[in-house]
C-alpha cells in the first residue's frame, strides 16, 4: 500500500473507496486513512487526512464512489487543504451553506439522506402514536371484559332467582 502525498498547489482528484475512513492514533494525534479507487497501474490506494481535512470531507457528505478534489495550499508558513475548491474557512464563514451545497460531490445523495432521515423520524413518531393508542385500546378492552363478566354474573343470579320460585 502506498499513500498519496499531497503537494502544495497540485490539486488531486480522488474517488473514495469507502464511506468511512479507518481511524487511529499515533504520536502525532488522530489519523484518518481514506481508501481510494486508483488506476490499474497506480501504487496509490489511500491517503491520510488530518482531522480538519476529515471534517471537511464529512461536511461535503462525500462517501464511497464520490470523486473529490483535494489541494494542499500554503499561506506564508501555514499549510491548509481545500476540498472541491473550499477551505475550512470557506465552509465556516457567512454564506457557507450555499458554498458547501454547491461543492458537494453528490448533492442528490445528500438530499436523499436528509429525506430518508425525515421519513424515518415520521415513521418513528407514527409508531409511537400507534403504541399509545394500542395501550389505550387494551385498557378499554379490559374494561369491556369486566362489564361483560359483570353482566354474565348478573344473568346467572337472575337465572338462579327465577328457578327458586316455588310454583
Amino acid at each position: 500500500m502506498s499513500a498519496i502525498k499531497f503537494k502544495v498547489g497540485e490539486p488531486k482528484k480522488v474517488t473514495l473507496a469507502f464511506d468511512q475512513p479507518k481511524i487511529g492514533t499515533n504520536d502525532y494525534g488522530r489519523w484518518f486513512l481514506y481508501g481510494i479507487k486508483s488506476e490499474i497501474n497506480s501504487d496509490e490506494d489511500g491517503f491520510f487526512a488530518t482531522e480538519t481535512l476529515h471534517n471537511m470531507i464529512k461536511t461535503l457528505g462525500a462517501g464511497e464512489g464520490d470523486e473529490i478534489t483535494i489541494e494542499k495550499c500554503m499561506d506564508g508558513d501555514i499549510s491548509f487543504f481545500k476540498v472541491n475548491g473550499l477551505s475550512v474557512n470557506d465552509m465556516n464563514n457567512g454564506g457557507s451553506a450555499a458554498k458547501v451545497e454547491a461543492a458537494k460531490p453528490n448533492p442528490l445523495k445528500a438530499s436523499l439522506e436528509v429525506e430518508a432521515d425525515a421519513v424515518i423520524d415520521n415513521i418513528a413518531a407514527d409508531l409511537n402514536k400507534l403504541k399509545i393508542e394500542f395501550e389505550m385500546f387494551k385498557k378499554m378492552f379490559k374494561k369491556l371484559e369486566n362489564v361483560l363478566d359483570n353482566n354474565k354474573a348478573s344473568e346467572k343470579e337472575e337465572e338462579f332467582n327465577v328457578n327458586d320460585i316455588p310454583f
